[in-house]
């Protein structure tokens, strides 16, 4: 009996609870470029297994019609992993504000593939994030962020040296000591600290300026260019003063986020090859360096020539960026043409940083319209569960639920 029952479980755990097979009549089709065709599609675990312009229905297969195929969404920013709730202390690892140490530190060791708002954060479409440090107190280096893939697995880090992130504006101002002029010294002297790091920590690890030795070493990779700078600002001024440090030291590879007031330096900004993070419903002046902000910023880079993509940076989204796909519909109702806004939220950001996994989401409807979502995905072949806590918990206290044993049992 015992063994009988061990061998039930077994092939219990080994069958996916989320296992499908969807027949998906005259489908949208979407490539990575954000084009649309019309295709029938056998979707079975979230894997294409045919595609054609006729198919038959095989058996057992439940039909969809209406449906839409993409590949997976790229959250450009965001703080997955590193807290549950917005709170501090020992529960929440996106800053280090008593730490000695800066952009050393780096976030995939912080990293919790198994937080609730993974699990949440995959049911909008989202397969692959960025996931960026917060900047502590003294300083504008906030670490070395990391490239993650949302399938909750202990090995979903794809790149864990993938950027070095700084805070420039109010927020580095606050960091650096009290103004901006503090803040741009910083990043002067450290880029100067990392440059000459051969030479000035050759025989002390006192050598340089700014930065400690372990720190100079880990930024020394994007000064040289082998990974990008990652800068938080908005207000046009602190945009051009980066262009300007960008000018000085060709070998960076320079993204923008935030640019609230991109819109008035966008050609510089495209001149300069510096790349763009942007929330395209920003259009409201919640500070002072965000007083120029407008909703059709997007557009003026993308007539700029800028390469960019969409965040939704406001409110909770880069702790949970599970709106992201109706930030770049809002993109779409300023004028920016439906293949532009979905490449910005999946292949334009996913070719920054060299991701190419192979990923599959069905949709009940149009991506980037709010009434929409999946109902089937894959990453790499393997099917991704569509149930999380949170639908749990719906399910279990829906008054609609005829189930009357007590909630706790249910």
């Amino acid at each position: 009996m015992r063994t009988l029952l061990l061998t039930s479980v077994l092939a219990f755990a080994a069958t996916p609870v989320f296992a499908q097979t969807l027949f998906l009549d005259d489908a949208t089709v979407v490539d990575a470029k954000g084009e649309k065709s019309t295709a029938d599609l056998i979707v079975t675990d979230g894997v294409i297994i045919q595609q054609a312009a006729t198919l038959n229905a095989p058996g057992g297969a439940s039909s969809v019609e209406g449906a839409w195929v993409t590949s997976g969404l790229f959250a450009p920013m965001s703080s997955l992993g590193l807290t549950d709730i917005g709170s501090g202390g020992p529960g929440n690892d996106a800053a280090s504000e008593d730490s000695l140490t800066n952009v050393s530190e780096r976030v995939a060791d912080s990293f919790n593939p198994r937080s609730i708002h993974i699990d949440n954060v995959r049911q909008s479409g989202i397969t692959h994030a960025l996931v960026a440090p917060r900047s502590g107190s003294g300083s504008i280096f906030a670490g070395t962020g990391a490239i993650v893939s949302l399938t909750g697995k202990f090995d979903s880090v794809l790149i864990s040296d993938a950027f070095v992130m700084v805070e420039l504006g109010e927020t580095g101002t606050r960091r650096a000591g009290g103004s901006r002029a503090a803040a741009m010294a910083q990043l002067r002297a450290a880029i100067d600290d990392a440059d000459g790091f051969f030479k000035r920590y050759a025989d002390s690890p006192d050598g340089g300026d700014i930065l400690s030795r372990q720190d100079a070493l880990a930024f020394n990779r994007a000064t040289r260019g082998d990974i990008p700078l990652v800068v938080r600002v908005d207000r046009a001024a602190d945009i051009m003063r980066v262009i300007d440090i960008k000018k000085d030291n060709r070998s960076l590879d320079i993204i923008i986020v935030g640019a609230a007031e991109a819109w008035e330096v966008a050609d510089e900004i495209a001149a300069n090859n510096v790349r763009v993070i942007l929330d395209p419903l920003h259009n409201l002046p919640e500070t002072f360096e965000s007083v120029g902000a407008r909703l059709d910023n997007v557009m003026f880079l993308k007539n700029a020539g800028v390469d960019f993509a969409f965040s939704n940076l406001g409110a909770l989204g880069v702790t949970k960026p599970a709106t992201l796909a109706q930030h770049a519909g809002g993109a779409v109702v300023e004028g920016l043409s439906w293949a532009d806004a979905f490449a910005s939220i999946s292949a334009i950001p996913a070719s920054w940083f060299g991701v190419e996994d192979e990923t599959t989401v069905v949709w009940d409807g149009d991506p980037l319209e709010v009434t929409s979502a999946p109902i089937s995905m894959s990453i790499n072949g393997a099917p991704q569960s569509m149930t999380s806590r949170q639908k749990a918990l719906r399910d279990r206290y829906n008054p609609t639920n005829t189930d009357k044993r007590p909630h706790k049992y249910r």
